[in-house]
This record gives structure tokens, C-alpha cells and sequence, in this order.
């Protein structure tokens, strides 16, 4: 898009307003059916690093398209909340930055801080996650100075593989109660 003063994937940046494109359809047709493929084009690409990472980005955004879903298996439905994504960038090298899905922000004093997850089996918990995701509440919590409790919610595909770190979570979603 000529004039625009900067384009990625899906949005475009115009004078400091980020205008985005969300139909999956034709995210899914600009990435991968424009392009003049060969026959075994599905074959090289499906598993390869670009297509998970499509795979996982589509999740994101089925997963905020299905927010009242996602509020109904999490037994909140009924609570008045504000739903966004939240980043914070290190300002010095003695900072990490964290990047936080999907963050539903509640009237009764609670934050459900989301992680959405695509996996084609269930998603396992390794203990390293689990640190980052304590990591993610503290740095959230720090930069916020929020005093709202602050709950770990996995949003997945097939659901959490029973670990001891999955237990480590207040909540979780599977795809398939987004869809009841």
C-alpha cells in the first residue's frame, strides 16, 4: 500500500492509528493461496516453521473473536470485563520485556492474564514456561501497579497435559468450548 508509513501482515500504521485486517478468510488468501504454487506446495509447507506460526497467530485471533465464549468456560460471563493484549518493552538491559495474549480485565477486582497456546496435541507445561509465565503476573503486576488479583488462564487448542506446572494455573480453555 503506497503512502502508508508502515505496513505489516495483517495492519497498517497510518499517522500514529493502527488499522487492522481481520477477516480469517483473506489473511489465510494473502498468505498462502496468492502466491503461484506448485502442486505439492501443502506438502513442503504444512509443519514447517512458517506455517505453525501462521497456525498459532489464527489461533490469536479465533480466540478474540470468541471472547464471550471464553468468558462462559472460564464461569465469568456474567462479569462486566475489558479485553486487550498488553507489551512492555525493556528500557535498559536490566529489564525483560513480556508480550501478555490476552488479557480480560474484570469489574470484580480480577485480571485473567491469558495465554493462548496452538498445539495439534495437548499443550505440556515444561518448568521453564511456567517460570516465564510467573515472570509475565510479576512484570505485569510491577508495571501496572494493579491490585486487582491477577489469575494465569492457558487458552488451547486440546487442553493442558496433566503436570505438575499445569496445575500451576487458574484456569484453562480448550478450542472446543469455544465452539459449544
Amino acid at each position: 500500500m503506497i503512502g502508508y508509513p508502515e505496513m505489516r501482515a495483517n495492519f497498517i500504521v497510518v499517522k500514529g492509528t493502527i488499522y487492522q485486517l481481520v477477516d480469517n478468510f483473506t489473511l489465510f488468501y494473502f498468505r498462502f493461496m496468492e502466491q503461484k504454487q506448485d502442486s505439492n506446495f501443502w506438502i513442503r509447507t504444512i509443519g514447517k516453521t512458517a506455517y505453525n506460526v501462521w497456525c498459532g497467530l489464527a489461533f490469536e485471533r479465533v480466540c478474540f473473536q470468541h471472547v464471550e465464549q471464553i468468558k462462559k468456560a472460564l464461569g465469568i460471563s456474567g462479569v462486566i470485563s475489558n479485553v486487550y493484549s498488553w507489551i512492555f518493552r525493556a528500557q535498559n538491559a536490566d529489564e525483560q520485556g513480556v508480550q501478555i495474549d490476552m488479557l480480560i480485565d474484570r469489574e470484580d477486582g480480577t485480571i485473567n492474564l491469558c495465554e493462548i497456546k496452538y498445539s495439534d496435541d495437548k499443550y505440556k507445561i515444561s518448568k521453564s514456561y511456567s517460570d516465564d509465565l510467573n515472570r509475565k503476573v510479576s512484570v505485569f503486576k510491577s508495571k501496572t501497579h494493579t491490585r486487582k488479583a491477577v489469575f494465569t488462564v492457558m487458552i488451547t487448542t486440546k487442553g493442558l497435559f496433566d503436570n505438575a506446572y499445569a496445575r500451576d494455573v487458574q484456569g484453562q480453555v480448550a478450542m472446543e468450548e469455544m465452539f459449544e
